[in-house]
């Protein structure tokens, strides 16, 4: 295969996985068929397999890369310096960030993974949980040199930040007046008032 053929390859996929992103975030993944998203591509149902495994092969790319996203932007910021509340704070506004790059991506990343099947959700919950250690390290960094309140439940605090901001594609707009860093200004302040002393 040439570089020309393997480039149009993986712009057909491009274009597939950003079909079923919309379908899988307009309709959910279970109520979403193969014939819908051909229907959106414009070919016919079986073209579809010359480009992709399955429709659960979908799902698994497009969850594994959207968690990658974030992860990339949080991870960086549990041994970096500086005071751990002011790293919490950029992680928090690092993630809405990566949302308000792609709203319908977050949708599908936060909400439809768990119709994943029995080889493949393992996977998925991993990735998540390591999203999550990486704010529980920083608020236990915060709570170890006390400037977070030394009583909290760390993986409670970070399942409260999480589940808040997991929620933002769902009333974000583009066209809003306030950017994605000025909404994560805001949602940081919020949630971090009652955990710093």
């Amino acid at each position: 295969m040439n570089e020309a053929t393997a480039a149009r390859g993986s712009s057909q996929r491009e274009v597939i996985r950003n079909h079923a992103i919309q379908l899988f975030g307009k309709q959910g993944y279970s109520g979403t068929s193969m014939r819908d998203i051909a229907s959106a591509v414009g070919v016919l149902p079986g073209s579809l397999y010359a480009h992709i495994e399955s429709k659960e092969a979908l799902l698994v790319d497009i969850v594994n890369e959207g968690i990658g996203r974030f992860l990339s932007r949080a991870a960086p910021h549990v041994s970096s310096s500086g005071p751990p509340v002011e790293r919490l704070r950029a992680m928090l506004v690092a993630h809405v960030e990566v949302v308000a790059d792609h709203p319908e991506r977050s949708l599908v990343v936060f909400h439809q993974w768990r119709f994943l099947g029995p080889e493949n959700l393992p996977l998925a919950i991993g990735r998540r949980r390591e999203y999550e250690r990486c704010f529980v390290e920083v608020v236990e960094q915060g709570m170890a040199d006390g400037s977070l309140k030394s009583d909290l439940n760390p993986r409670i605090v970070v399942l409260t930040i999480l589940g808040a901001l997991n929620w933002t594609p769902e009333w974000f707009s583009p066209e809003g007046r306030l950017s994605p860093s000025e909404i994560g200004e805001l949602m940081a302040g919020t949630l971090l008032a009652g955990i710093v002393t």
